[in-house]
């Protein structure tokens, strides 16, 4: 039952990280429901990586664009 429960949290997660990601190359949530909870936390690391980039990408563009 507890496995179930933190493959929801980490399904749910995963779903906000891809929405606010133009990049996820998940395009079905429906698909996330048949990984194990290991391939759950793989995904989340890389949308997580992903995430990182993009705000550090940012923080350099708004850097530039202040020198301006």
């Amino acid at each position: 039952m507890q496995e179930n429960a933190d493959k929801m949290a980490l399904i749910e997660e995963i779903e906000k990280l891809i929405e606010s990601d133009p990049n996820a190359p998940i395009s079905s949530f429906s698909m996330l429901e048949f990984l194990e909870v290991e391939d759950l936390v793989s995904v989340r690391g890389t949308l997580l990586r992903s995430k990182n980039n993009r705000s550090a990408e940012n923080e350099k563009w708004f850097d530039e664009l202040c020198k301006k």
